[in-house]
């Protein structure tokens, strides 16, 4: 496949993807009452906040880690 039938072919995934997405967008909104919507809001940011946090803590204990092995390997920055 060419680098233009590649980028035709994700454009064309792109767009669809937008189109799918407002659909959905429309149906929930027609479907649902504006206190669903509201909680779907409120439990999504909480969401994002807890995923957030734990991509801190594992990026703390990561840079721990390379930490200890850096200095294990190298004694005069004990």
């Amino acid at each position: 496949m060419t680098l233009k039938q590649r980028a035709a072919l994700q454009t064309a995934a792109i767009i669809g993807a937008a189109i799918a997405g407002a659909l959905t967008l429309s149906l929930i909104i027609e479907n649902l009452t504006r206190d669903q919507i509201i909680n779907g809001l409120a439990i999504g940011s909480i969401a994002l906040l807890v995923y957030s946090m734990y991509g801190v803590v594992l990026s703390r204990l990561e840079y721990n880690e390379k930490l200890k092995e850096i200095t294990k390997n190298n004694p005069t920055l004990r």
